[in-house]
């Protein structure tokens, strides 16, 4: 096998993860902020509160250093993206103008 195969083998995992790792962030929080809601009524339960909302906090920041991690720090727009958005923008424009 090639370096190139392994190294793409490789970022499909990682991506497979991380993806993996949010759909059970998603669930796990889903629950969590049902019991919050419910947890909150009751005042004597003001520690549980405080853990759900730790727990949450934690495993955010935790979730945003895996995407990082996973998206060579490139969360929200890489120079790929903004290359590509550039060129269907500018075809856009030249296709209308001829409109």
């Amino acid at each position: 096998m090639n370096k190139k195969y392994i190294e793409a083998n490789k970022k499909v995992k990682s991506l497979r993860r991380f993806y993996i790792h949010l759909f059970i962030f998603l669930i796990v929080n889903i629950v969590l902020l049902f019991n919050l809601i419910m947890l909150e009524k009751d005042e004597s339960l003001n520690t549980f509160v405080w853990l759900i909302l730790n727990i949450m906090v934690t495993w955010s920041v935790g979730l945003i250093i895996h995407a990082w991690r996973v998206f060579d720090g490139k969360i929200l727009f890489s120079k790929a993206y903004e290359d590509r958005k550039y060129r269907s923008l500018y075809k856009l424009i030249k296709i209308s103008s001829y409109a």
